[in-house]
C-alpha cells in the first residue's frame, strides 16, 4: 500500500465514514440547489453561519435573535466546516455504536431512517437558536428550510450506509481487534 493510503487505514472506519457521508450530504445540496432551484436553494443556512453560532457557543450565546444578521466572526465559514465535520463524524459514530449494541450490520435503509432523524437536530435545536424558531417557522420560509434539512439528512444517512457498506471489513476488523 502506498503512504498515503497507509495512512488513511490507520483512520478509524467511522471517522472516515463520517467524513465522507458529511461530503456526500453537502453534494446532495449542491445538486439538489441545481436541479431544485428555488425550492432548495436559501441563504439562511451555510458554514458561515454554523460557524458564527459555535463562536456564539464558545462565548456562551445559546440563542440568537438573527443569526443571518449578527456581524460575521473571523474565520466562521472554516470553523463552521470543522463544527459541520465533527457533527458528522460523531453522528456516523452514534449509528455504528447503536448497530454494534443490537449485534446489527449496516444496511442502507436503516441508515437513511436514522440520517432522516437527525434533521431534527436543526429543526428542534439549531433553528431555535437561530432565532428562526422551531422547524424554522419565524423564517418565512419553513416549508424550504425543512424540506432542505430532510433531503440534506436522508442523504447525509444514505451515505452512512453506503460507505459503511464499502468498508465494513474494516469496520468489522475494528471491532475484533484485528488488520483488515
Amino acid at each position: 500500500m502506498n503512504v498515503l493510503g497507509d495512512r488513511l487505514a490507520a483512520v478509524p472506519t467511522s471517522i472516515r465514514v463520517g467524513v465522507l457521508a458529511t461530503l456526500s450530504m453537502d453534494a446532495a445540496f449542491l445538486v439538489a440547489s441545481r436541479l431544485g432551484g428555488e425550492s432548495f436553494t436559501t441563504d439562511k443556512i451555510g458554514l458561515e453561519l454554523i460557524g458564527r453560532w459555535a463562536a456564539g457557543l464558545a462565548r456562551g450565546q445559546y440563542r440568537h435573535e438573527d443569526m443571518e444578521g449578527e456581524s460575521p466572526v473571523p474565520g466562521e465559514a472554516a470553523l463552521g466546516l470543522a463544527v459541520h465535520c465533527l457533527t458528522g463524524i460523531t453522528l456516523t459514530q452514534v449509528y455504528h455504536e447503536m448497530l454494534r449494541r443490537r449485534g446489527r450490520s449496516p444496511d442502507l435503509i436503516s441508515a437513511t431512517a436514522f440520517g432522516a432523524a437527525t434533521a431534527l437536530l436543526p429543526l428542534l435545536v439549531l433553528y431555535p437558536s437561530w432565532g428562526l424558531g422551531p422547524f424554522a417557522l419565524r423564517s418565512g420560509e419553513a416549508r424550504r428550510l425543512t424540506r432542505v434539512m430532510l433531503l440534506g439528512h436522508s442523504a447525509f444517512g444514505a451515505a452512512i450506509g453506503l460507505w459503511t457498506m464499502r468498508f465494513s471489513d474494516h469496520l468489522a476488523s475494528e471491532r475484533d481487534g484485528r488488520q483488515p
